[in-house]
């Protein structure tokens, strides 16, 4: 039986808060196999960035820290490497594309020797070649007259184009794992599309995995091949896609789904929403930490946390999923 490409088992990261710790992401665990794309869903202060941070070690250790569980990549527990070790495969076995890219590349140097620093870094190859594969890197993300745009800054690009970059970028040395942290929010719908697509085939190209980071459903309609829906730090849901928009579980996954503008329904009435909005870190107990934003909350939502249950692949951190009459009493 093959191994998943990455395994994120009871990951927890808490924050530095003086004389106390206070957990921001906890116990999620979810893997993703060679090639496959893995979506993670929540509204913002779900804990989605920093999961991903976590995984590609950019937390920042002064005030927060990763305090338990394993981050298993090729079998090796990421958590336990040293710097040195995770800068070399940063960047090489692991890349990550940003929400804004304008907080990602210099303002002052140009693109084509931004992409080739990554290629000279890991690769040890001269500028002078690297910047060869930049052209080539430049066609693989269709950006047209390559040799010219290499040798422009990014203001001159548009976002969609400086998106195109930071994936040239990210995929520069063929990573097997690929992180897309909400990457096209700042684009426009069109855009938002071509990048996707790009992304998607650029996957099945080069076999390489995707976690996807986002808070549109619509997105994740398109993209994943599963879905793991993050509510406080903590994992509301998991399940295949279909699996996940034919039979939601978690009132949570349900607000998100009704949140969808269907464009063939004919309806006027305003979107469904979830009122409320995503509790403070400090102030969670030992209660489910959606019971106040929950039409469906059960006295036992007030006193006990739910277990991830379920069958199969899907499963839900809910009352509602366990079958019993003893539970909805």
């Amino acid at each position: 039986m093959n191994l998943p490409l990455l395994s994120v088992e009871n990951l927890s990261v808490s924050l530095d808060a003086g004389a106390a710790s206070v957990p921001l992401v906890r116990n999620v665990s979810f893997s993703i196999d060679r090639g496959e794309t893995l979506c993670l869903v929540g509204e913002s202060g779900c804990g989605k960035s920093l999961t991903a941070l976590a995984i590609i070690g950019l937390l920042n250790r002064e005030v927060m820290q990763v305090s338990s569980g394993r981050i298993l990549f090729e079998g090796r527990d990421l958590i336990s490497l040293g710097a040195g070790e995770m800068r070399r495969l940063r960047g090489d076995r692991i890349a990550i594309v940003f929400q804004e890219p304008m907080t990602s590349l210099n303002p002052v140097q140009r693109i084509g020797r931004q992409i080739a620093e990554v290629i000279v870094e890991h690769r040890g190859v001269s500028e002078a070649d690297a910047l060869k594969q930049v052209l080539r890197l430049l066609d693989l993300v269709r950006i047209p007259d390559a040799a010219r745009r290499a040798q422009e800054f990014p203001h001159q690009l548009s976002g969609g184009m400086r998106q195109r970059v930071m994936i040239a970028m990210a995929l520069a040395l063929q990573p097997a794992l690929l992180i897309a942290d909400e990457p096209t929010t700042a684009l426009d719908v069109t855009i938002q599309a071509q990048v996707l697509t790009l992304i998607d085939d650029l996957r099945r190209e080069f076999d390489t995995s995707v976690l996807l980071i986002t808070h549109d459903l619509g997105v994740v309609a398109e993209m994943a091949d599963r879905v793991v829906v993050l509510y406080a730090g903590s994992v509301a849901e998991q399940a295949d896609v279909d699996d996940l928009f034919d039979r939601p579980v978690h009132p949570y996954t349900r607000g998100l789904l009704g949140a969808i503008r269907q464009l063939n329904s004919g309806s006027r009435d305003r979107l469904a929403e979830i009122p409320g909005n995503v509790p403070n870190p400090v102030s969670l107990d030992a209660g489910c930490a959606f019971r106040k934003r929950c039409a469906s909350a059960m006295p036992i939502c007030h006193s006990e946390r739910p277990p991830l249950q379920g069958d199969g692949l899907h499963r839900s951190a809910c009352w509602l999923a366990k079958v019993g009459e003893e539970v909805m009493a």
